[in-house]
């Protein structure tokens, strides 16, 4: 009997020893807050090019609207938002299904910049190491920034700019709350509820958006009356005129 014991005892001190191991190798494999930084701010923001804007340059609307939509604990935790992972899990196993993603604006940085989409728990482990690094490498309002200019907002439609110019023909520091809001609520699905494939779903998003930034109380009743009753907006294709980055 006493061997069996010794035996379970070595196998269990092996597999930690192996978890050990693995964890120490990505640890040491994926990049550091220096490289992450570098990575973010001198690949990601080519000055000058393309859409991307700096966080000054993008409407406070669509701002407050993306963080109080997507994660309204952004900016108290560390990466993670502990009680919607629990959440999303106690979802996942009610419907067996994995239905929820329980993501964080930084964790999805971390997921479109560093990682792919598969569901695995090796991303999940490198997705919690990434958040944490990009935590520590930028500030909120940086991480925001680079959300905010990597999101996807519909079929090549990427970065609050290029979405502002496509569905309002407008720069982004230009949203009403009603544009903000859209903008917003399309974030979880834009290449099927933006306001060019789904204006009824778009505007139903619109609406859901809108209701928890009133009881967030980021906006009046009167704000939110008004915006709920204008028009969802326009899909515009057009030539996107001078960057926000000229106007200063």
């Amino acid at each position: 009997m006493k061997w069996r014991v010794k035996l379970a005892l070595v196998v269990t001190s092996a597999l930690f020893a192996s978890i050990f191991s693995w964890l120490a190798w990505e640890v040491w494999s994926l990049p550091g807050t220096d490289e992450i930084r570098g990575q973010l701010f001198t690949q990601s923001a080519p000055r000058g090019r393309g859409t991307w804007v700096p966080l000054w340059a993008i409407s406070s609307n669509l701002q407050t609207a993306v963080v109080v939509w997507e994660d309204p604990t952004f900016f108290h935790h560390s990466g993670f938002d502990l009680s919607e992972i629990a959440r999303a899990a106690w979802i996942d196993l009610r419907t067996r299904s994995y239905r929820r993603g329980a993501s964080t604006i930084t964790q999805q940085v971390t997921k479109n910049l560093f990682l792919g989409p598969e569901k695995t728990l090796l991303r999940k482990v490198r997705e919690a190491i990434l958040a944490g690094r990009i935590e520590r490498a930028l500030s909120k309002e940086e991480i925001l920034t680079v959300y905010l200019n990597i999101a996807e907002w519909g079929d090549g439609i990427v970065g609050a700019e290029a979405a502002s110019r496509r569905y309002f023909a407008k720069s982004a520091s230009d949203l009403s709350w009603a544009e903000a809001a859209l903008l917003a609520g399309i974030l979880p699905n834009p290449r099927q509820w933006n306001p060019c494939n789904d204006p009824a779903r778009a505007k139903q998003a619109r609406q859901a958006v809108l209701t928890k930034l009133l009881a967030s109380q980021a906006l009046s009743q009167q704000e939110f009356d008004d915006a709920d009753a204008s028009s969802p907006g326009g899909c515009h294709d057009i030539a996107a005129p001078a960057s926000a980055l000229d106007k200063r």
